[in-house]
């Protein structure tokens, strides 16, 4: 009898009653995976027996393999909210997590997308054909017309991708979408711009006209079947289209969300609205594309204007 994974499967079992992220759950499933594996390699198979001393030692066996700094954080981050669920159920007492301490992080710049290449992944989804696959003209012309729309709204809302998924077309009200499934099940109003606005005119009645006589799911995006758009569809689609644009950085949604925020800090909205709009629970979350925004303006504002370049142009 595996009593450590029952426990698992039940954690598992609560964060699914409580509404948490499929994104959350899906990372949940695979940490927890990779740290009952190491503690079966280890002949511990009760809960009571795992300890301090082998919660490090997993940690550590995660960084010899390579593994960032940020990513072994998570790991830990994934374990302790398992021993609090423990410790909550009543099934243990005390928490060896609490002896462990995170490992210190580099800090990072933020890269994210150029307005250029924006406006490039925009220009490739509205003429993107697939020509690949023999299909009637209106299915290129639907996918098209959606395939921009959904650019837009990465680019111009901050949103995150599964709450993109998630919209239905009875959250959208005039010029602003209710945002019902954001992190931690938090509501937001999201405002759209007179660009998203118009594409989603168009796309509405091409995808009226598309599925005329197909019934399909209520949401805003959806496949060629009329099912609900899923989250890994949207990732691969913005890969595909930004090789198509020749993007050379990482191509995702969540990149998208990076240049919205830093587009806006940019733009001089202040802080905490940026920190509302992302859906945030704190500014310091927020404060990290700032200090991104920040360096690179610096940067590029001294280019030309270090102390050698200005002896040189004296001389």
């Amino acid at each position: 009898m595996d009593l450590i994974q029952d426990y698992i499967d039940e954690f598992i079992f609560n964060c699914e009653s409580r509404n948490l992220a499929d994104g959350t759950i899906k990372r949940y499933k695979k940490m927890l995976k990779l740290f009952k594996d190491f503690l079966d390699s280890k002949k511990i198979d009760e809960i009571e027996k795992i300890k301090a001393l082998h919660i490090r030692n997993f940690l550590i066996a995660q960084k010899q393999k390579g593994r960032k700094e940020s990513y072994i954080n998570t790991h830990l981050k994934v374990i302790r909210a398992f021993f609090v669920f423990l410790n909550e159920e009543e099934y243990l007492e005390g928490n060896p997590t609490e002896k462990v301490k995170f490992f210190k992080e580099n800090k990072v710049l933020i890269k994210t997308f150029t307005d250029e290449e924006v406006l490039k992944m925009i220009e490739v989804a509205d003429e993107v054909k697939y020509r690949k696959i023999k299909k009637p003209r209106s299915f290129s012309k639907y996918k098209s017309v959606r395939n921009k729309l959904v650019i837009m709204i990465l680019a111009d809302t901050a949103m995150r991708v599964n709450e993109l998924c998630n919209i239905k077309d009875s959250d959208i009200n005039g010029d602003r979408i209710l945002i019902r499934k954001g992190k931690n099940n938090k509501e937001r109003m999201v405002y759209l711009s007179t660009p998203i606005l118009s594409q989603l005119m168009k796309y509405k009645r091409v995808k009226e006209k598309h599925f005329k006589n197909i019934v399909t799911e209520d949401y805003l995006l959806i496949n060629k079947i009329g099912d609900k758009m899923t989250v890994d569809a949207v990732q691969i689609l913005i890969r595909k289209i930004g090789k198509e644009a020749n993007i050379d950085k990482r191509c995702s949604p969540h990149t998208f969300r990076h240049y919205s925020a830093q587009t806006l800090l940019k733009n001089g909205v202040d802080t905490y609205s940026v920190s509302r709009i992302l859906g945030h629970t704190s500014t310091r979350i927020t404060e990290v594309y700032l200090r991104s925004m920040m360096t690179d303006e610096v940067l590029t504002h001294t280019k030309n204007k270090s102390p050698l370049s200005l002896i040189k142009r004296k001389r």
